[in-house]
């Protein structure tokens, strides 16, 4: 990316994408407005927890983890995360633990149901998305359980994201890449412009990002917005690695992984201003203990999974492996979803991979046989199988692994539940998620539905 040009003025570019797209731009925000209206109405002396807003492309799910361990130590920390791997109370954790079925059930019920019936009575357009559904199921249960503290992640970039309707104390922006490019927008510095409006006046911002011209743009909008900005750089980062490098309690943990620990000082810049008082040695053992399921994470002897989606979060497992498994032969089960280029995912595998099986994911998964066609020129002489079924790819890649070999389930979510949710229930809902929206089943029968979809930023 360019570095800015003198006269660049990004709080304007802003204002002119929301009137080249006001269409789109006024739909989000009343969206926006409508989340708002409903936390003050179903909370009217404000919600009781303090809430940290976390937005990036990759890490935001394991700084809300670290963030919850850390205040975990000032009071009861929770956390709202997306997406969840096999089970919705995966997306809400109290003191490190996902919710109950029993809560999810009665915030649905006794809380949230009603008023979103209450207020699609009044509009049919009022009715809340599964994402604004899912931000107030999460803040009925901090409530119900007396969370002091809770972090909140974006779903989709920052400015528009519903989480962005939250009064936070503190916003945190871990990094700016290429995800979401179809929603965000296809040049750098308009990712950056919309992950950045996360900001709010007189909130502290705190990010991990290092690249100049996207600092200087992160800048830009926290001196016009009014947000004090703190940069966690690289002698951060060092500082909080060699203090917790010999703990045992880190040993296995999610901070083991070099880049996480970018993230644990991003959350420890952040618990560090929240929380002056707090005891620094004890901060550390506790962000130390921090587990998440899905990052590096070995589900049985030699089969690890982690939810490496996009090219940045490929280029740091790869870098991971590297370092923890030198000599290892990697065998990557793989498979992609949404509107992400395979090359730029899967583009470096041929060069590490022993073997390669490219399989589906349930929900917007990629046809495997077509990424296939897209990532051949790079696979080289790698072995290439393509197998349809996540769960028959993962048992043929057992029964190919050697003595020194690892098997890796990678990519998209939705390919790492299918192969490894034990509950056959929950699989079926989360392969089919949103069937009953796409198909709406009336007393005259199946009548498809168009669904808009929102346009670029800029076109």
């Amino acid at each position: 990316m360019d570095e800015p040009m003198p006269y660049a003025n990004f709080p304007y570019y802003s204002v002119v994408d929301q009137i080249y797209n006001a269409e789109w731009a006024i739909h989000k925000l009343a969206r926006l407005e409508l989340l708002r209206d409903s936390i003050r109405t179903l909370w009217p002396d404000g919600h009781p927890t303090r809430l940290i807003h976390v937005v990036g492309t990759g890490g935001k799910g394991s700084t809300c983890r670290f963030l919850e361990h850390g205040l975990g130590l000032m009071g009861k920390a929770g956390s709202f995360m997306s997406p969840h791997l096999f089970d919705y109370r995966e997306r809400i954790s109290i003191g490190g633990q996902y919710v109950a079925q029993a809560d999810v059930i009665w915030a649905w019920e006794e809380r949230i149901k009603p008023h979103c019936l209450r207020l699609a009575l009044r509009q049919s357009s009022h009715a809340h998305t599964f994402h604004e559904v899912s931000i107030l199921v999460a803040l009925a249960l901090f409530e119900r359980h007396g969370v002091d503290w809770a972090a909140m992640e974006a779903s989709v970039g920052g400015r528009y994201d519903q989480t962005r309707a939250l009064d936070v104390v503190a916003v945190a922006l871990t990094n700016v890449g290429a995800d979401h490019a179809h929603l965000l927008g296809k040049e750098q510095w308009q990712r950056v412009l919309d992950k950045a409006g996360a900001a709010r006046p007189n909130t502290p911002f705190f990010t991990t990002e290092s690249d100049p011209a996207n600092l200087a743009i992160i800048e830009g909008v926290c001196a016009e917005t009014g947000a004090p900005l703190t940069v966690v750089g690289d002698a951060a980062v060092a500082a909080l690695a060699a203090r917790v490098g010999e703990m045992e309690q880190s040993r296995g943990a999610l901070i083991r992984a070099g880049f996480q620990k970018w993230n644990a000082a991003l959350s420890l810049a952040v618990i560090r201003t929240l929380c002056p008082l707090a005891d620094e040695r004890e901060l550390l053992a506790a962000l130390a203990q921090a587990q998440l399921q899905g990052r590096l994470w070995q589900v049985e002897e030699g089969v690890f999974t982690d939810i490496a989606h996009n090219a940045e979060k490929m280029a740091a497992l790869l870098d991971e492996l590297a370092v923890r498994f030198p000599d290892a032969g990697k065998i990557f089960v793989v498979g992609l979803s949404g509107q992400r280029a395979p090359l730029k995912v899967f583009g470096a595998l041929g060069r590490v991979a022993k073997a390669l099986i490219i399989t589906g994911a349930s929900f917007k998964g990629q046809d495997p046989h077509r990424v296939h066609e897209e990532i051949a020129g790079v696979a080289g002489e790698t072995p290439t199988l393509v197998i349809d079924d996540p769960r028959q790819a993962l048992a043929v890649a057992r029964s190919m692994r050697g003595e020194n070999d690892l098997v890796m389930l990678t990519g998209s979510t939705y390919t790492i539940e299918q192969a490894l949710n034990p509950d056959p229930y929950l699989r079926t809902l989360n392969s089919s998620f949103g069937w009953r929206t796409a198909v709406d089943t009336t007393a005259h029968g199946a009548v498809q539905l168009t669904l808009p979809k929102p346009p670029p930023l800029l076109r």
